[in-house]
């Protein structure tokens, strides 16, 4: 099926597509990731989008397949760069130009995967869902308990 994480008219009908299609659902991953920026007519900047906003709204498009085939996991795929990250919520919109906005706004977006796999670790205790993000540079799934 295709999805576009840029366009969340695209994360929208995927989700409507897979959960027409597919009665089960026991791991989802998360690990699509840009690093770089181009133009949008979508609100939010692209790295943003692709590396976080896209994801954050199909897991809770499939959230309730998610819970309903129990046990279940979502793995947040991050980075290390999520510790040079710091949202600014003023800013979400704004163009990014250059490198080092780049740079800051991968960070920004990673900071975003590590923050969500926590509260959504938090929200689904007792569920039968597990939440975790993860360092591709490291060898195993680190439980979002711990995470800083």
């Amino acid at each position: 099926m295709a999805l576009d994480l840029a366009s969340l008219a695209s994360v929208r009908a995927f989700a409507t597509a897979f959960l027409s299609s597919e009665p089960r659902l026991d791991i989802l991953i998360h690990n699509a990731g840009i690093s770089s920026c181009g133009g949008t007519r979508e609100p939010f900047n692209l790295l943003l989008r692709v590396n976080h906003i896209g994801p954050f709204l199909l897991t809770h498009l499939l959230l309730p397949r998610l819970k309903t085939c129990a046990p279940s996991r979502v793995v947040v795929v991050s980075s290390a760069a999520h510790q040079r990250g710091r949202l600014d919520f003023t800013r979400l919109d704004r163009p990014v130009v250059g490198w080092r906005q780049e740079l800051r706004a991968y960070a920004d977006s990673k900071l975003a995967n590590v923050l969500f796999a926590r509260e959504l670790a938090t929200q689904l205790e007792g569920t039968g869902v597990t939440c975790f993000a993860a360092h591709p540079g490291e060898a195993c799934l680190f439980g979002c308990s711990a995470l800083l």
